[in-house]
Formats: C-alpha cells, structure tokens, sequence
C-alpha cells in the first residue's frame, strides 16, 4: 500500500526525507451540524427546520528533519514551511494522497500560532491546525454521468460515479438537452417518496438547444440559440439543488421530468464528489 502524502498549493510536506505528517487527527470527525428547530407557541415540542453542516478542522503532527543535519539547515526547512502555510490573506488548497490511492481536496487556513519543539541539533516537531470553512473535502477529479436520449420521462438517473460522496454536493452543473418544457429535476437520494430538492425551469428548451444549470456559481448558460431567463428558474432549497449523497450499497439519484420531449431529450449531471472527511 502506498505512503499517504499531504501537499498544500503544490507544496510537499510529506517528502519524507525534509518534512513528513508523523500523524493527524480530526479527519475522521464530522463537522457539526448548524441550525436549530423553531419553538411555536401553545405547540407540544419543537417544530423540526432543516439543518446543515457548519466548518471542519483536522490537525497535522509534522516533523522537520534535513537530511544533511545541522541547525541551518532546520532553520531554512521552517521558513521554507512558514512561507507555505502562513498565509492568512486567502486561502490554501490542501491535498491528500490517501494510501488507498483516492485524492482528496479542501480550502483550509491554518489559524492557530506554530510553535515548533526542537529534536536535538537536527530537526523539529510541530502541530498545524488547519480549519475548513466549507466544512466539506471534495475529489480532484470531476464525473458525469447521463440519462439515455430521448428516454420517456419521467425518468430516474442513478449518480454511480458519485456513489463514493458523503456528503451533500451542492456544486454540480446540470445540463438539459431539449426538446423539453419546464423540465424539473429533483434529488432521489433518499428513496421512493422522500424528494428531497429540486429546481424548474419554467420555459421552453428546443430541439437542437441546451440549458445548464451551475450550482456552484448560481450561472444559467444556453446553447444553440438558446438564452435562458433566470427568472423561470424556481428551486426549492437554500442552493440550485443540495444533492444528496446516496444510501448504502445505493448511489445518488434524480430524477428528470418536463413535458413535450423527444429524441435528444437528455440530463447530465457533472462536478466533484464531497466528502465530510
């Protein structure tokens, strides 16, 4: 099995000759669940609101050892390390190299004072916080995954190149080819009558035309001729569609419906699986 590897914007802190991640904590917690039910007067109980998950944090034990020895050479393996993970003006991309061979991604800020322990005259050991602001890892590589042309609807799409998330995915981009009126898609996740979000668009897509819809950047963008009006776009959730991530042994789901269809009648759903660690 390979040795899991830690890079941050491109940077190698686990070359295991200079610098290696002796262990980490935090990745296998959750982040916290945000948001609270609403008390109603003269009611028993609460009334239950829909909740999500607030920011992540995980640290990293790193230690500091140059091959060629001496103090110097210490120093210049921790400015190397202050000038890639100090920088509090954006944020860093954080990527793991699982053993298992998987990549995984986040944005994170490393918000607590390093204060590295000296090992001899030959090295150092530290502890990196890092915090996670969108809570959520994602995959480095993109999947996709289409219904069959022309298909009668209402038809149901299972997601299994997404089948590995688990956590909501809120970033996909959605593509419906036309002919097709007000198509609906709507997030199947969770089993035969429990929908979970969905969005409209409450207009026409023609034959020959496209319409795609980005979760992540709140864009509508036609193809073909087509121009889309945002203002048909109806959605029932805080984002485009919060997909869901699917049940055990079953991948994510939607499913697409509208009316006036035809032969290049057709969804795809693209993007990044997420993960809570």
């Amino acid at each position: 099995m390979a040795r899991e590897r830690w890079l941050v914007d491109g940077y190698e802190l686990t070359d295991g000759l200079v610098r290696d991640v002796e262990y980490r904590t935090g990745l296998n917690t959750t982040p916290a669940v945000v948001g609270a039910n609403a008390t109603v007067p003269n009611r028993i109980g609460e009334l239950w609101r829909p909740k999500h998950h607030g920011p992540g944090k995980f640290t990293l034990a790193l230690w500091l050892a140059p091959a060629s020895g001496g103090w110097a050479e210490v120093e210049r393996a921790w400015e190397d390390l202050l000038r890639s993970l100090v920088r509090p003006h954006r944020l860093l991309a954080f990527e793991r190299h699982t053993a298992a061979g998987q990549i995984r991604r986040c944005q994170g800020e490393v918000l607590s004072a390093l204060a590295p322990t000296p090992l001899g005259q030959g090295g150092m050991r530290l502890g990196v916080e890092v915090n996670v602001p969108a809570g959520y890892w994602e995959s480095a590589d993109t999947s996709s995954a289409s219904t069959a042309p022309g298909s009668p609807l209402p038809q149901n799409l299972d997601l299994a190149p997404f089948a590995d998330a688990t956590a909501p995915m809120e970033q996909l981009a959605y593509r419906i080819t036309g002919p097709i009126t007000a198509p609906t898609v709507t997030d199947t996740s969770d089993g035969a009558g429990r929908d979970g979000d969905s969005f409209t668009y409450t207009g026409q897509i023609g034959a020959g035309q496209a319409l795609a819809v980005d979760s992540a950047t709140w864009q509508l963008s036609g193809t073909g001729g087509l121009v889309p009006d945002p203002a048909r776009l109806t959605n029932t959730g805080p984002a485009f569609l919060r997909l869901a991530p699917g049940r055990p042994g079953r991948p994510p789901s939607v499913r697409l419906s509208g009316t006036n269809t035809g032969a290049g009648t057709q969804l795809t759903v693209t993007g990044r699986r997420t993960y809570l660690t």
